[in-house]
């Protein structure tokens, strides 16, 4: 069900090994959180509704020795249990953001580093950080303020912080006649706001966060310099090659492998010169 929420319109055709680690886990824990659904639809499904629920949940409490005496109600209960799966999307988003932020150590500057202005999110780190380099992701004008409202959504269950007011007035900057417009197959199910939250936000939340993802690995693109790779990416630091490594096939698994990427004749003669310069001078 889930893969038809993440077909939106990017064109990723490059790849970034903080992008490929981030779908393998946001793929992995997507699909446990729907087990959880499940089992969750499947326990309430045999509620006979002549009992009271609470009643209902303190009898299977017992039967599998878990302690747990009612305390749950069909009103409460759902809309927190989506925000606890925000918690790990959250996680995954700034564990991205860090592994992104050595891909453009590894690619473009050495120094790269997030933006230290207090108060921003790590989202708004990155962007700045970004712009700094003359990188600017193509993001629809959704994207941010969206990932914004559910980042907040998450806080406050992380946190245990009752702000809604301050959600409600993340909720109300999602321009959404944009992004029903550009995602229609989310119309009338999310966003919603911060006391009605259902499986479709949490849908919403990964999907969101795999698009930044892709405007970010395809706003790398044409910043790359190729040529100039040899002299910055950890793969062809000298140190890090063994005597004896085939040259060509190294340089061909990295940025084939890692990158998608095709070099020039000129881009790879350069990298391999490099290597072999310098690999010929750390002898010596």
């Amino acid at each position: 069900m889930r893969t038809r929420f993440y077909n939106f319109k990017v064109g990723v055709d490059f790849k970034l090994p903080s992008r490929e680690k981030l779908f393998k886990k946001m793929g992995e824990y997507d699909t446990l959180a729907e087990y959880t659904v499940c089992a969750l639809r499947d326990f309430e499904k045999k509620w006979d509704r002549k009992k009271k629920f609470e009643d209902y949940v303190t009898q299977k409490a017992i039967e599998h020795s878990v302690n747990l005496r009612g305390g749950v109600t069909l009103p409460n209960h759902e809309p927190a249990l989506y925000k606890s799966f925000m918690v790990n999307s959250h996680a995954l988003l700034g564990d991205f953001i860090q592994s992104y932020k050595l891909d453009i150590r590894s690619l473009i500057d050495p120094n790269f580093k997030l933006c230290d202005t207090d108060g921003l999110s790590n989202v708004e780190k990155l962007v700045r950080a970004l712009k700094t380099n003359n990188i600017v992701p193509n993001f629809p004008k959704w994207l941010l303020p969206l990932l914004d409202y559910y980042r907040l959504l998450r806080n406050s269950t992380a946190h245990v912080q009752e702000d809604e007011d301050r959600c409600m007035k993340a909720y109300l900057k999602i321009p959404l006649g944009e992004f029903e417009k550009d995602y229609p197959i989310f119309k009338g199910k999310a966003p919603n706001m911060p006391d009605s939250i259902t499986m479709d936000d949490f849908y919403l939340y990964s999907a969101s966060i795999k698009h930044f993802a892709n405007f970010l690995t395809m706003a790398l693109k044409g910043k790359v310099k190729w040529a100039e790779l040899g002299a910055i990416h950890p793969d062809f630091d000298v140190r890090n090659i063994p005597k004896g490594t085939d040259i060509i096939a190294k340089i061909n698994s990295v940025l084939f492998m890692k990158y998608n990427y095709h070099p020039t004749k000129d881009e790879f003669e350069q990298i391999k010169n490099y290597i072999k310069e310098h690999k010929h001078s750390s002898t010596h």
